[in-house]
């Protein structure tokens, strides 16, 4: 990416739209990891806890609430943006994931996390 890409631009979604798809995005991608950590906590209840398994889902609480928390702040962040202030294709084609670039680049906000089904731990 260069410079150039960077150059605030005339077109392309608006900035503050953005943000409050991010945010929306940050809070879909903590509640598929508090699904994640009910099923392994679900399945050390059933079996022996081994040493250290607390602690890492603790980190994995730590990166929830770190998305939780994030998720709003862009959402309110984004209400402070001037309107007029827009976002250049090029960081949008940047995303790898095909939902995302979608939602980035102006589709629907989706009430929903990402579908998966059930969590199951092995």
């Amino acid at each position: 990416m260069t410079r150039h890409d960077l150059q605030l631009v005339n077109d392309g979604p608006r900035l503050p739209e953005i943000m409050d798809v991010f945010g929306h995005e940050l809070q879909h991608a903590a509640e598929l990891l508090r699904r994640y950590e009910k099923a392994v906590l679900e399945r050390q209840v059933s079996q022996a806890v081994r040493q250290g398994g607390a602690s890492e889902l603790q980190l994995v609480d730590l990166v929830i609430q770190i998305l939780e928390d994030m998720a709003p702040f862009s959402q309110d962040l984004a209400k402070l943006m001037p309107e007029e202030t827009r976002v250049p294709e090029s960081l949008i084609d940047r995303l790898r994931l095909d939902q995302l670039r979608a939602v980035m680049g102006g589709a629907e906000i989706r009430d929903t996390p990402h579908s998966g089904g059930d969590i199951d731990v092995f």
